[in-house]
């Protein structure tokens, strides 16, 4: 658990840096994506090709960061 708790962590900081800057770090972006879904892809600088994978690394951190929910308490009423 604690690995996935560090690879949902570089994910969000390589997507929230992408966002910000609008720089798409090749290397980065397909070493992450190959890592969570288990491939071999080399690294593709088309522009479509890195935002597909940015979109796929968003889509697996959505699915991947949700906090574990808790029953919520309801009041007795008199």
């Amino acid at each position: 658990m604690k690995q996935n708790k560090n690879l949902i962590e570089r994910t969000r900081a390589l997507i929230d840096e992408t966002e910000k800057t609008h720089r798409y770090s090749m290397s980065g972006i397909y070493g992450l994506y190959n890592e969570i879904y288990g491939t071999n892809e080399v690294p593709q600088s088309c522009a479509s090709c890195l935002i597909r994978k940015v979109k796929l690394l968003k889509e697996w951190l959505a699915e991947n960061d949700r906090p574990t929910a808790k029953p919520a308490k309801t009041k007795k009423r008199a």
